[in-house]
């Protein structure tokens, strides 16, 4: 049996192995489209693809990026083009290599397709999300914006619009941790535009905006709507507002 009857084999096996099937499952919830619809036209590039991401769903980031990599070459159409850019992409942001990860975003910005990220595994999110962790404010801002421009005259689709009203809210909470409040209620404002729907993080975080501003009486109002694991710590807050302490 020469090598490629050898591999002929072994793709036989694994595309048919229930192991194979349940990952394939697990990713495709996890990242859709953009994963599920990657290199039709190509089993093997698939049973790469996957296996890619099991070696990134195990932590071992640097095995996953060598893998993706070498499919960059295995890519027929613009829509390959898009998602092994976008992996790449994210493989680097989780190594935190900055100027790699912004280098195959901006090539996957490149191509018009509409895909669906998960908030988790969206673009620029996750170092957005570090910065704001480490009050590094003006960075987070920078990548939650370059987030947000990816749907730039592209805003119909209705997840689109949760992970819009998600960049937004987190917007917020860093302008609200600046003493910004303008930009706070501006970012907040535009998340409840885009995702209207109930979202006590969101309700916790616009208490303590009308509490600075001395509007206690709704600020109250919100709180009392609080769920229990939110509601005592955004009351200790709004008291200390009020009588003096957090100014």
């Amino acid at each position: 049996m020469d090598i490629q009857e050898f591999f002929d084999l072994l793709q036989k096996y694994a595309l048919n192995d229930e192991n194979y099937k349940k990952w394939r499952e697990i990713h495709g919830k996890a990242f859709g489209d953009i994963f599920l619809s990657a290199f039709q036209q190509s089993q093997e590039a698939q049973l790469h693809l996957t296996a890619a991401l099991i070696r990134i769903s195990k932590r071992d980031f640097q095995g996953g990026l060598t893998i993706l990599l070498m499919l960059e070459n295995a890519c027929i159409d613009d829509f390959d083009c898009f998602a092994i850019f976008y992996f790449i992409g994210l493989c680097y942001e989780f190594l935190e290599n900055e100027e790699q990860m912004n280098k195959y975003y901006e090539k996957m910005a490149e191509y018009d397709e509409d895909a669906q990220f998960l908030v988790a595994f969206h673009p620029y999110y996750r170092t957005a999300k570090l910065a704001q962790r480490k009050s590094e404010n003006k960075k987070a801002l920078k990548y939650y914006k370059k987030a947000l421009g990816l749907y730039l005259g592209n805003e119909t689709n209705t997840g689109k619009k949760e992970n819009m009203g998600q960049i937004y809210y987190d917007m917020g909470t860093v302008c609200l941790s600046c003493h910004d409040n303008a930009k706070a209620w501006e970012y907040i404002e535009k998340s409840i535009k885009y995702s209207p729907a109930e979202n006590p993080q969101r309700n916790y975080v616009t208490a303590i905006l009308c509490a600075t501003e001395g509007r206690m009486d709704e600020a109250h109002e919100l709180v009392d709507g609080l769920p229990d694991y939110l509601k005592a710590n955004c009351q200790q807050i709004i008291s200390s507002l009020a009588d003096g302490e957090g100014k």
